[in-house]
């Protein structure tokens, strides 16, 4: 196990600026992801630290040692890419041990070593098998056997999930954390997937224009956001401008005051980001308790959730989630239902205003 090391590496092509002074440690046997827009730099960092893109800035390390400018074969490193890169004209066995035959290793031990990577992402029955034989989940557990074959120092992921569909996706998203926790190795993933990014990682690295813009395990990324810009991508849906008042109190813009917690200087002008769930929804208003007075607009059955969206009577649109009613209970609320809005003073989450 390595830990990794970026020293305000910087990636420019020609003169634009795709990786712009980031720096990271990941520790040993961490489990980090990049998580961002297309375009925000997060696949260019993974591939300055394969060593695929050169680094205009900055340096390298895993396990202490500089890395900067060695070339892939030398960093001891596996890769799993978004469309597999296995050979089609090799079995799976052959995928598999093309990287233990670069390093000439004796023909038993590659076998020995080719079977227990089969074993590991149970696909021994399939190792005479041809790529264009297998489904997409098995073809990325060939691309994933292979990575780990070569016993690296450091995995690294490029969208690995983002063409199988919904139910493959979970099964080989919980398959790569299984693995990767049982060999304790240093992976880093790059999606674009908010749900893939929380669900699998011990720490989420936020990109935006080639920076770093939050860093935090997925408890604090999602619940605390430190801007607009990652608030939005985290789905918070109700983002609302005003400014803190004395006395731990928020006025909207719209004029309506409501509790926060926050140490941030009073008559600063914010974003207050409330996620749907913490927003309780009281099926009448009642006038007199703190609550805004809204009117349902529309109910979009999520499954296991209904979203409300609703708007106050200053005009303010919100999304409020409640629980989806048990079959035989009452019927969701209906289009136009007077109710009642409220939210825990450290629901709301203050972030700087006037960001793009």
């Amino acid at each position: 196990m390595s830990d990794v090391v970026l020293r305000s590496i910087v990636k420019r092509f020609g003169t634009t600026v795709a990786v712009d002074n980031v720096s990271l440690n990941i520790r040993s046997g961490e489990l980090v992801a990049f998580l961002g827009p297309s375009g925000c730099g997060k696949t260019t960092t993974l591939r300055m630290i394969g060593g695929f893109v050169g680094v205009s800035e900055g340096r390298i390390l895993v396990g202490g040692r500089d890395i900067t400018q060695l070339p892939p074969s030398r960093r001891n490193m596996g890769f799993g890419f978004q469309n597999y890169a296995l050979f089609p004209h090799m079995s799976v066995a052959a995928n598999i041990a093309f990287g233990l035959e670069m390093r000439r290793m004796p023909k038993s031990e590659i076998q020995r070593k080719v079977n227990a990577a089969l074993d590991r992402v149970r696909l021994r029955q399939f190792s005479e098998r041809l790529p264009k034989q297998l489904s997409g989940g098995q073809q990325q557990r060939v691309a994933l056997a292979r990575a780990l074959v070569i016993e690296p120092d450091v995995l690294l992921l490029d969208e690995p999930l983002s063409n199988l569909d919904a139910n493959l996706r979970h099964e080989m998203k919980n398959e790569i954390r299984e693995i990767q926790r049982t060999l304790g190795i240093t992976t880093i993933f790059v999606t674009h997937d908010q749900d893939e990014a929380l669900s699998i990682s011990d720490r989420v690295v936020v990109m935006r224009k080639g920076r770093v813009e939050q860093d935090g395990t997925p408890n604090e990324v999602f619940d605390t956001p430190k801007s607009r810009f990652v608030a939005e991508f985290m789905g918070v849906t109700n983002l609302l401008p005003g400014r803190l008042e004395q006395g731990g109190r928020f006025r909207l813009a719209s004029g309506d005051v409501v509790p926060v917690a926050s140490g941030t200087k009073a008559g600063d002008d914010m974003i207050m980001a409330v996620r749907p769930e913490r927003i309780e929804l009281r099926d009448t208003p009642s006038g007199d308790d703190g609550s805004l007075k809204a009117e349902i607009e529309l109910a979009t059955y999520r499954g296991l959730m209904i979203d409300y969206r609703v708007r106050t009577s200053s005009g303010i649109a919100l999304t409020a989630r409640r629980p989806a009613p048990a079959v035989g209970g009452p019927e969701a609320l209906p289009h136009g239902r007077q109710v009642g809005l409220s939210w825990q003073a450290d629901a709301g989450v203050l972030v700087p205003a006037g960001e793009a």
